[in-house]
């Protein structure tokens, strides 16, 4: 028979803890060693067999194999060789763990005997003799003499190429220890056989040991605490190995008499907090020790649809796809041979924890485990990251992009992924949400200011019900968009609108509104509820309806013309910040392409940052005249560098300073009023966000060298190519600007920290003093 190849079908069974199937093809082989009389084939798998039993903790069986497996020996007269010394030696290990003492001592004094006949004193055999011996010693409370066989067994294994071995002896050196009350010493040791055995890929079942090793040691020491995470670590992985077993029972009255010494019971966490301490457990070793050349461009957590990332979990969340687990996202350019080693390291891990063990549904795939990021965005928004066109917003519902944002991200050092979260969660474009709102506000009018009335008029109760379910889920909705919120689905909906701020009262009336019964009108509540929303939308609206009393019909249509003004304003910057940078692109500079000439995500930041804030007249006057030049065949964007080359190349100014067209007396006039004001602003900004500021240009044209442009050289060539007339509206909107206190730079810089997620210059500012935000340029 194929022996190896069964063998290696066993072993990648039991690596994947499928011990019926591995049951099954050990006895189905060793009926075929015997059919095809192979007794060689036959004496490896009755070894194996032993060994699968004892762990199982069926020790009939393994008492029976044991018998058999010798019989193969005694009864060829075999039993002065290497083989049959192993053999006794498993067989001596299914003595101890059913309880067979005796015939266990007896056995390992004959394998004692064979290996010191058969085998130099520094053979690894030997270590696993003493290693094996001990265990015995410890069963029956030798705990010294226990002590000296693994102090033997760790000499001979200390320069042994694979440490596990080591990390085995140490483990077992400290439970004896333990038993003997020398704490400290065993905890050193425990220490070390942590470094060898922790995050293994699959784990070593002895790992187990380990943990019940820390668990036992903590608790001498009266540190409970440490003592039940130890023990609670430990369970899952004595069950991912060998099952509920002997030993899981053990482990398992020790937790519970910890958790006596504590509240009394096992803590009840939250799933989010039961996944990060499963990742800290089982997740983080083994991306460290495994995958640590590609962990710093890989984000773990846990995110997606599911009550838990909601942090809405209760004892009925329970009952499907609830339990232990993360995710582990990577970039879309890592290798898929990569991809499928990191999901086969996670699927070895152990399946419960906390005694909770993950119900999986088919429609939960990709919640744990490993995806691809753009996948994860993909499968929820249908976009591989934040949508980019309003109508890629409109297309993606309220509660996918809630759950997008949902969650916790336990790690991501390269921050890409967290990135997109924390774009996503600053809420709808302005134009988008205003969008969402009115439709909101219309459905609201719709169902229950008009045809909740007018079906109970008609005594189709039924009907008006419908239409009271939509009219408070429109209303809830709506309530989610006044406060830049994402609304999650139904089944939360009510519960999240209560935790909105100033939300309480609303939610109440939405209650009873829904816990009326029919036979009762509930108009008044409806009212109630549209007042509310009303007040709230008509704070936002640049032209407050007059007269409408609380219908929200008109607030709909006003919100509506809001949403389309700004839709003209941002189509009016990107058609401009588009054709800049066609422009852009056919400058030829002195040293050659600039590589921020190739950088269009960089660059249109960076452009409608600045034009965004600008008024929607004055924008579509520049983009006429900028196309106007463009047609004429001007590069504008070539002349402004060309402007700023006055300060920072003299020289090379000189040289083509003809080929420029002149500028009046009267235009730079104006252009240097223009630039006294905005200075200070640039410095201003400066002040309060100093960590941002370094990241941006130094401000003064006296700072300026071949190698850096200042933000006043800058903003003198820009404002250069702009025609008279342009200038002069630009900079009549500069001093309205400043008449009412506002400051020019922080409007742009407050767009600019937007576009990379961050919902305020504070929140920038705080950020970018915490870590190096290199994903921040301010300026081209």
């Amino acid at each position: 028979m194929q022996i190896q190849e069964t063998l290696s079908r066993l072993d990648t069974l039991l690596h994947q803890c499928k011990l019926d199937e591995a049951e099954v093809c050990l006895t189905q082989a060793i009926a075929q060693a015997q059919a095809e009389q192979d007794m060689e084939s036959e004496k490896l798998l009755r070894n194996e067999q032993i060994g699968f039993y004892r762990d199982c903790g069926k020790f009939p069986q393994a008492l029976g194999t044991a018998a058999k497996a010798r019989a193969l020996f005694e009864n060829a007269g075999d039993t002065h060789s290497i083989s049959y010394a192993t053999t006794l030696l498993n067989c001596a290990n299914a003595y101890r763990a059913a309880g067979k003492y005796q015939d266990a001592f007896a056995a390992f004094e004959t394998v004692q005997q064979l290996y010191d006949a058969l085998l130099p004193p520094t053979d690894g055999r030997v270590a696993s003799l003493w290693n094996n011996l001990a265990l015995l010693c410890q069963e029956t409370e030798q705990w010294e003499r226990a002590c000296s066989c693994l102090r033997r067994a760790l000499e001979l294994v200390q320069n042994d190429p694979d440490p596990t071995r080591t990390g085995i002896s140490a483990a077992n050196l400290a439970v004896s220890l333990l038993r003997l009350h020398r704490t400290e010493e065993a905890l050193s040791y425990l220490e070390q056989a942590d470094r060898i055995l922790a995050g293994k890929t699959p784990s070593d079942f002895h790992y187990s040991a380990v943990l019940a090793g820390f668990g036992d040691a903590y608790y001498q020491q009266g540190k409970f605490e440490l003592a039940a995470d130890a023990y609670e670590k430990a369970l899952p992985e004595i069950e991912l190995h060998m099952g509920r077993n002997n030993f899981y029972d053990i482990v398992s009255d020790n937790l519970t008499q910890t958790y006596a010494r504590l509240s009394g019971s096992r803590p009840a966490f939250s799933g989010l907090e039961l996944c990060r301490k499963y990742y800290d457990a089982f997740g983080a070793p083994m991306l460290e020790r495994n995958f640590g050349d590609i962990l710093p461009r890989l984000a773990v957590g846990l995110a997606g649809e599911g009550s838990e990332c909601l942090g809405y979990d209760d004892a009925l969340s329970r009952d499907h796809d609830f339990g232990a687990g993360f995710c582990i996202w990577v970039p879309d350019d890592l290798p898929e041979e990569t991809v499928q080693r990191l999901q086969s390291a996670y699927a070895a891990l152990p399946k419960s924890y906390y005694g909770i063990t993950r119900t999986e549904m088919p429609e939960a795939d990709g919640r744990v485990g490993v995806c691809r990021q753009s996948a994860f965005f993909r499968r929820l928004l249908g976009t591989p990251g934040v949508p980019w066109t309003e109508q890629e917003w409109l297309a993606v519902g309220d509660g996918m992009l809630a759950a997008a944002c949902s969650g916790a991200v336990f790690r991501d050092d390269a921050g890409a992924f967290s990135g997109v979260r924390r774009r996503l969660a600053l809420g709808y474009p302005e134009e988008v949400r205003l969008r969402r709102l009115a439709q909101a506000l219309g459905r609201m009018a719709q169902c229950g200011q008009y045809n909740y009335s007018r079906m109970r008029s008609r005594g189709d109760i039924p009907t008006a019900q419908l239409y009271l379910a939509e009219f408070c889920k429109a209303a809830m909705q709506a309530k989610h968009l006044l406060c830049g919120r994402y609304a999650p689905y139904e089944k939360w909906l009510l519960r999240s609108t209560g935790e909105l701020p100033g939300s309480e009262k609303l939610a109440q009336e939405i209650r009873q509104l829904l816990c009326l019964s029919p036979a009762e009108d509930g108009s008044q509540y409806i009212e109630s509820i549209c007042s509310c929303i009303r007040k709230e939308t008509a704070d936002m609206e640049t032209r407050p309806q007059e007269n409408t009393g609380a219908f929200l019909a008109e607030n709909a249509k006003a919100l509506a013309a809001q949403a389309q003004a700004l839709e003209r304003n941002k189509a009016t910057v990107e058609r401009l910040t588009e054709l800049e940078f066609r422009t852009f692109d056919k400058v030829q500079g002195i040293g050659g392409r600039a590589a921020c000439q190739d950088d269009w995500e960089t660059f249109s930041i960076m452009r409608r940052s600045q034009y965004l804030p600008w008024e929607e007249e004055l924008l579509e006057q520049w983009l006429a005249a900028f196309q106007a030049a463009a047609d004429a065949g001007r590069n504008l964007i070539m002349e402004k560098y060309a402007r700023m080359m006055e300060s920072t190349d003299p020289a090379e100014y000189a040289a083509i300073a003809d080929q420029l067209p002149a500028l009046s007396p009267e235009f730079v006039q104006l252009r240097e009023a223009v630039i006294a004001i905005q200075i200070p602003w640039m410095e201003e900004f400066a002040a309060q966000y100093p960590n941002l500021a370094s990241r941006a240009r130094v401000i003064h044209t006296a700072e300026d060298s071949p190698a850096q442009t200042s933000y006043e050289t800058y903003l003198r060539g820009e404002l250069s190519v702009y025609p008279f007339e342009i200038l002069y509206g630009y900079g009549r909107w500069v001093v309205s600007l400043y008449q009412s206190g506002e400051n020019l730079t922080c409007l742009t810089m407050a767009e600019t920290v937007r576009a990379y997620g961050y919902g305020s210059l504070e929140d920038a500012e705080k950020a970018c003093g915490e870590t190096p935000l290199s994903g921040i340029p301010l300026h081209l």
